[in-house]
């Protein structure tokens, strides 16, 4: 054995106390004589690490000659293991398929009596001794069930996907955990760990943090915090060896008050207090400790910016200090509509503000101020158009080196701060105050607010891989940060205080200004389970909170699994399958899965799919599909129009969550242009144009209201509908895709009905109603105009029940039975 045994890895999981892992079982009585090379440190226990609890990250361990599968279910917060079973799946059962009850997990208990699911399997049922398997877990209704990036056996195929490896030659006994003396922390030092083997050290390995390093979090309060007059200041560093407190009251000072932070007691976090309310001073961190080349990136004269400060000079700080019971509250708390009934606009504080008709000052037109001072003005195009959820792009401190300079906002550094580029006088703070303003001036005019937020990456500076390069990031083996984001890093979502950071930041948002909801970034990386936990906690402060996730990240997609989250999702899918149906090249199939809100498949319930065909990312939607050389809109074909027309009303007779970008219904175009993140000049919304361009933003505005009327009821869904909720009536032309689909066919939402027909072709085509007679209809929208109260329409021929079509041509038709034919 002692021959041929070895350390393969060597973890860090508290404060004094670390796990080492072996490269097989470890049979011998004795245990191995382990060793650190690190002066002053030393191991005063040594014992086999309890199967079950390394079970809980690895997902399995041998008991006996019986392989037993294990998952942790405060992991998983979005499965219900009783109401819908957790079954292992590997090669060994044909991935789940076969007997799926004989591979079942059911309640257990751990030896500290918390609950556990396992399954019990004989060794041969599952391969030899020498088999490398892999397995995951999957519940009844076929949702994978991520393995932690965490566990020391995660194995990733070519698509990045995360599976548990299976070696049965090390099953739980190869596990050690170790102590230190008392007091000793060891975390915080460059260390490294092998066993005496006679007279030699065996292979040192680097101890890294793993395993429930992850799990190490305070309750305690972070960033500054006033209490009548003193100030604390306290950090969450579990791997520094010190940290220095910089504070100063005025900018231009020569002089900076230094103080050493004290350890406290869990060995976690650093705080000082001192005499004095602080409120509207200027402070860093110096973050000190030991660098070891892979899993950290400590620099003693760098100066941090808090991750819990509530305002802050710059991108890179200093921030400063917020004390709540002194600045403005929310007058009133502010209630979203229910999910079915939003109408979203995606808008950038300063594409709305740079050349809104206004007398305004220059500088204001770079912030808050700006929308909000248009807010003010009756004609205002955010409040004439109907939607009633204002989407803003990311305005959390983003990574822009200038208040001049133009960028998107998805380079968060900072989760606390409005950004202060948008605020007219950043070193008072000013964005925080003039943020909380616009808030209640779109609550005023019963605009809800949603902030798209970006939880998956970091800007620059990196402050958060300064503290703990590790705890924060996913890493490869060498350091380099996993770039699954494409920015460069990746948060690591599955930390406790990552996941602390996201929700205490989004908290304060909804407590401190009043926002109505998130749009989540790449929100495949938060995970499933971070996303569950967020909206619960944040539902549990508004219960009216909207969530919205996008559902992929350069690492997969998560669009089915949101569903077990309870968030809404951009659907990518509606996006490319309407742009092409509008240009002739899809078909009646496709349109009305996608009209129907997903409901047979994607989506759970009637909101939650996002309906959209354009946002901020790539080429605008006039751009996308104009008939213009070089994808150029600027001047848009008649085609053009029409196309945008039938889209408009696609989207908004679509059973979901309607989504625009901002100028879309008046054919913005960015002249061609792929990725215009950091171009203001050709983001800045052209009034002009909707000036020009006045009958489509009305067809827009009409249908926006016809969607939000009675009528809309019919679309805007509360519940899943019934099998007959919708008819589909294909066109007598079979090479075309022309189509009407009849909403509420078998009145089992009451006696009213709603069909829309379109047709995306140019020349007419003919569509046969069958049994759909002809009474009682009235039209209320062709591909021109919305008229509530209904006009003259000849394309309805109700004695035939058949639907004539003109060319490139779109039509609404709603109806109420009369009582005593509807009872």
């Amino acid at each position: 054995m002692a021959n041929s045994s070895r350390i393969i890895a060597a973890y860090w999981t508290a404060p004094g106390k670390g796990v080492v892992l072996m490269n097989r079982n470890w049979t011998s009585a004795a245990f191995p004589d382990l060793y650190l090379d690190a002066d002053g440190l030393e191991i005063k226990t040594v014992k086999h690490m309890d199967p079950v609890e390394l079970a809980k990250f690895t997902g399995f361990y041998e008991h006996k000659g019986d392989i037993i599968f294990c998952i942790d279910p405060k992991r998983f917060p979005h499965v219900d293991f009783e109401a819908n079973p957790v079954r292992v799946a590997g090669p060994f059962n044909n991935w789940g398929r076969d007997n799926q009850s004989r591979w079942n997990l059911t309640a257990d208990k751990d030896a500290a009596g918390e609950t556990i699911y396992t399954v019990t399997v004989p060794r041969g049922e599952i391969g030899s001794a020498s088999s490398k398997l892999i397995f995951k877990f999957v519940t009844q209704d076929w949702h994978w069930l991520t393995p932690l990036r965490c566990a020391p056996n995660v194995e990733y195929d070519k698509a990045d996907n995360a599976n548990y490896r299976l070696n049965l030659t090390r099953s739980g006994k190869h596990a050690f955990e170790f102590k230190l003396a008392k007091g000793e922390r060891g975390m915080d030092r460059v260390c490294r760990i092998g066993w005496r083997d006679g007279g030699s050290i065996r292979n040192l390995q680097l101890i890294k943090p793993g395993l429930s390093f992850y799990d190490l979090k305070t309750d305690a309060l972070l960033g500054p915090t006033v209490r009548g007059r003193e100030t604390t200041f306290r950090i969450f560093a579990p791997r520094a060896k010190g940290v220095i407190l910089e504070l100063y009251d005025d900018l231009d000072c020569e002089f900076v008050n230094q103080y050493d932070m004290a350890l406290t007691k869990d060995q976690l976090c650093w705080e000082v207090t001192l005499k004095g309310n602080m409120h509207g001073w200027y402070y860093y961190f110096y973050v000190d400790g030991e660098n070891d080349g892979v899993t950290t990136e400590f620099d003693s004269d760098r100066p941090i910016l808090d991750p819990y400060a509530m305002a802050t000079v710059s991108h890179e700080g200093p921030g400063i200090v917020i004390n709540t019971s002194q600045t403005p509250k929310p007058r009133k708390v502010h209630e979203a509509p229910p999910w079915q009934d939003l109408v979203l606009l995606e808008c950038h504080v300063r594409d709305i503000a740079a050349k809104a008709p206004m007398k305004i000052s220059q500088d204001d037109r770079l912030g808050f101020k700006g929308v909000t001072q248009f807010l003010k003005n009756e004609m205002c195009y955010l409040r004439t158009l109907g939607a009633n959820v204002l989407e803003f792009q990311p305005l959390q401190q983003f990574d822009s080196t200038s208040k001049e300079e133009y960028h998107w906002g998805y380079m968060t550094t900072n989760y606390f701060s409005p950004c202060a580029w948008y605020g007219s006088n950043p070193a008072k703070a000013a964005q925080n105050d003039e943020f909380l303003e616009l808030v209640e001036t779109c609550h005023y005019h019963d605009l809800s607010v949603v902030v798209d937020v970006v939880y998956n990456h970091v800007g620059v500076p990196n402050f958060l891989g300064c503290i703990d390069k590790a705890y924060y990031f996913y890493l490869a083996d060498s350091g380099e940060y996993i770039n699954w984001s494409g920015c460069g890093n990746t948060l690591n979502a599955e930390s406790a205080m990552a996941k602390r950071l996201m929700i205490d930041s989004l908290k304060y948002f909804v407590e401190a200004y009043d926002v109505d909801g998130f749009r989540f970034d790449l929100a495949e990386l938060l995970t499933v389970e971070t996303l569950k936990e967020i909206g619960d906690e944040l539902k549990a402060v508004k219960e009216s909170i909207i969530l919205i996730a996008e559902p992929w990240s350069f690492r997969g997609g998560i669009q089915w699994d949101t569903r077990l989250a309870g968030y809404a999702f951009w659907n990518d899918g509606y996006r490319s399958t309407i742009a092409d149906y509008v240009k002739g090249n899809s078909n009646a199939d496709a349109l009305a899965y996608y009209m129907k809100g997903c409901l047979d498949h994607m989506a759970a319930w009637p909101a939650q799919s996002v309906n959209y065909t354009a946002s901020h990312d790539d080429r605008c939607w006039i751009d996308k599909i104009t008939t213009n050389n070089d994808y150029n809109g600027e001047n848009p074909s008649e085609l053009d129009i029409q196309r945008t027309h039938l889209m408009a009303a696609i989207t908004l007779c679509a059973v979901g969550m309607p989504m625009f970008s901002e100028g879309q219904d008046f054919l913005r175009s960015k002249q061609g242009i792929n990725n215009t993140y950091q171009r203001g000049d050709i983001n800045a919304l052209d009034y002009g144009r909707l000036q020009r361009h006045q009958k489509t933003h009305e067809f827009f505005r009409e249908l926006i209201g016809l969607r939000r009327s009675e009528w809309g009821e019919l679309l805007r869904l509360w519940d899943k509908p019934s099998p007959g909720y919708l008819r589909v009536f294909k066109c007598d032309n079979g090479e075309r895709s022309a189509a009407a689909l009849l909403f509420n066919a078998d009145c089992a939402l009451g006696p009213r009905q709603l069909l829309f027909a379109v047709n995306p072709h140019r020349e007419p085509q003919s569509i046969n109603l069958q049994d759909v007679d002809g009474l009682h209809w009235k039209c209320v929208a062709n591909n021109t105009e919305v008229i509530y109260h209904g006009f003259a329409d000849n394309r309805m021929d109700g004695h035939h029940h058949r639907l004539n079509l003109r060319d490139m041509d779109v039509g609404i038709w709603v109806r109420e039975f009369p009582k005593d034919i509807y009872e």
